[in-house]
């Protein structure tokens, strides 16, 4: 990886135009030249050129973004902000160092899943001083832990992982196998809500999918090397290729858009600089990963059911599933084949949420304000469920629907199919 070529072959497209700046959640919020796509393009030239130094002010500029793409979506000159932000935050951490916290986590528990789950146990214990429940609900995180977010609701952990609920090779209930598919848990379906996970399986088993859910997947790497630990997300990302090496299989399905973004695209990304054995590995993957979504509209067609509609639903974009693998009318192509379903599109439907996976955590007060009128539209389409494809949307939607006493579930499209029985 080469962190400041990256920087500048991004840069050196900008024209200064200031559309992104337009679009920009953060800016929206903030309205400061420095926090817009435009701003950060012009700082990140000024620290390649040794004009500005690498300090806590530059850190604290390139924290502030979402990595919702927005801005990448709305450029004329095609910069792309995410490579941009890589190569920032990798240059940071070679300069400053990354926090202990992350050094541990990064270098030694996302490498063991195992580990990795006693760690989130033990941290699971701080809410509220009370142990977990497993059974998904919202707890208030507490206000000393004001980094992780003050007040924040956040789902306890499941009692048992998903990969500790399946074998390693899941036979279809429909038989004979008409395919055969890796599952790609990612961390979230894994450790918090595996019903994700089991809806999954159970739709592709009635389909005549057999599902190959190999154990020694690990972390997608993403918190990884976006936060400027390349190497440690070089890692993760060959312990995955490695996990599902041993198999023959049609397709690679995620269920999250982050960890299918990280995947699909990303993985390209970080092996540039590395052997053209390893691109070629990476590549050969990342073409097989498909989201749920395309999966069921390309693959197995789910067929329109006739049904009175019963439940009034809306949809909401993951910015990492729209902008990020152009997966737009496949969810809903999906929710209209649903019997006893009603989609009722909310306005702006592609608007970033606010959740942006840690930086809703590092940045909790800017990211509710990001998501208040993402939460208003939700409320204005009258719907009594909001759906979505990414379990960190899940996460941020519960929680700000909750801050707002709202009725309205928060689930995944996976869900709604397996409740179908379609």
């Amino acid at each position: 990886m080469y962190p400041t070529q990256i920087m500048l072959q991004e840069a050196e497209k900008c024209s200064r135009c200031g559309v992104c700046a337009a679009v920009c959640p953060v800016f929206r919020e903030l309205q400061r030249e420095t926090y817009s796509s435009r701003g950060k393009t012009e700082i990140a030239k000024a620290l390649v050129a040794g004009e500005l130094p690498y300090s806590s002010y530059t850190e604290d500029i390139f924290s502030k973004c979402l990595l919702c793409l927005t801005c990448k979506g709305a450029c004329p000159a095609g910069v792309d902000q995410g490579k941009l932000i890589l190569g920032i935050r990798a240059e940071l951490a070679k300069r400053k160092g990354l926090p202990f916290s992350k050094k541990v986590a990064f270098k030694y528990l996302l490498k063991k899943r195992n580990l990795f789950e006693k760690a989130l146990k033990a941290f699971s214990y701080l809410q509220m001083f009370a142990p977990p429940q497993g059974n998904g609900k919202l707890r208030h995180l507490p206000f000393f832990l004001s980094a992780f977010g003050k007040g924040r609701l956040i789902p306890d952990l499941s009692k048992t992982p998903l990969r500790k609920e399946f074998p390693e090779v899941i036979p279809p209930s429909k038989a004979p196998a008409q395919m055969r598919v890796g599952l790609f848990s990612g961390c979230f379906i894994d450790f918090v809500d595996p019903a994700i996970g089991r809806s999954l399986i159970r739709v592709l088993g009635r389909h005549g999918v057999e599902v190959v859910f190999p154990k020694k997947q690990t972390c997608c790497g993403i918190p990884v090397f976006m936060s400027g630990d390349l190497q440690n997300g070089l890692d993760l990302l060959k312990m995955n290729i490695e996990a599902f090496a041993p198999y023959e299989l049609d397709a690679i399905i995620v269920a999250c858009a982050t960890c299918g973004t990280a995947l699909k695209e990303s993985y390209k990304i970080l092996v540039e600089g590395e052997s053209q054995e390893w691109r070629d590995r990476v590549n050969a993957f990342s073409t097989k990963v498909l989201d749920i979504a395309e999966f069921l509209t390309q693959k197995i067609k789910l067929t329109k059911a006739e049904k009175e509609s019963v439940r009034k639903v809306t949809y909401h974009d993951p910015c990492h599933l729209n902008r990020g693998q152009g997966v737009l009318s496949q969810p809903r192509e999906v929710l209209k084949s649903l019997p006893g379903i009603t989609l009722v599109e909310m306005r702006d439907a592609q608007r970033c949420c606010g959740g942006g996976g840690s930086f809703s955590f590092y940045n909790y007060d800017l990211s509710q304000q990001i998501s208040r009128q993402k939460v208003e539209d939700i409320q204005a389409t009258k719907a009594s469920v909001v759906v979505t494809g990414c379990p960190g949307c899940m996460l941020q939607l519960k929680d700000q629907l909750g801050q707002k006493n709202s009725q309205v579930e928060v689930k995944h499209l996976i869900q709604l199919v397996d409740e179908a029985g379609v």
